[in-house]
């Protein structure tokens, strides 16, 4: 059979050209929600996980009957459950956080803490800590309200 009456195979320019515009219209669409979605979990991870820390915290309080606090470090994002050990030095409980990238506090990179008394109750009530995601405006609320409750908003 002579070549120009034999079936093509194979692709024409202009398909391929179609397939890989749609293809970039497809990605230009889907990668800022994938981004949003990133900030999201990192957002919601750092704040079970904070929010865990604070628990731990005021679970020791009562338990050891003695002060323990939630030590946030802004500048390593590391979050650690400390208490006074034998001679009141500090010691601390289990092991240290560390929050995803891009992950900050309201205090900037400063260390704050978050107190309980030996009755699991925050001195200083209602105490707040905000976490954030840089650049994005995502931001969530831990709230520990005078009796020890904590909410996350």
């Amino acid at each position: 059979m002579p070549r120009h009456l034999r079936p093509s195979s194979g692709f024409t320019l202009l398909e391929l050209m179609l397939v890989v515009s749609l293809g970039i219209v497809v990605a230009g669409i889907a990668l800022p929600n994938l981004l949003t979605m990133n900030r999201t979990y990192r957002l919601s991870s750092a704040t079970v996980a904070v929010a865990a820390k604070v628990h731990q915290a005021r679970t020791n309080a009562l338990k050891r009957n003695r002060q323990t606090w939630v030590q946030i470090d802004g500048a390593t994002r590391t979050v650690m459950v400390m208490t006074t050990g034998a001679g009141g030095a500090p010691v601390g409980i289990g092991t240290s956080e560390v929050l995803p990238q891009a992950v900050t506090f309201g205090t900037g990179n400063a260390v704050a803490t978050l107190t309980f008394d030996a009755m699991g109750r925050p001195l200083n009530p209602p105490q707040t800590i905000q976490i954030l995601i840089a650049g994005s405006g995502l931001t969530r609320t831990i709230t520990v309200a005078s009796t020890g409750r904590v909410t996350v908003n």
